[in-house]
């Protein structure tokens, strides 16, 4: 594979664990408040 197929790669795969992250704070914060 070459570089930029490396990062597209690494794009695809990073963006949704991203995602899921963020929803999952989210959900967090939402179940913290009083």
């Amino acid at each position: 594979l070459e570089n930029n197929q490396l990062q597209a790669l690494a794009a695809d795969v990073f963006h949704p664990l991203t995602e899921l992250t963020t929803l999952s704070f989210t959900r967090n914060q939402l179940s913290a408040l009083p």
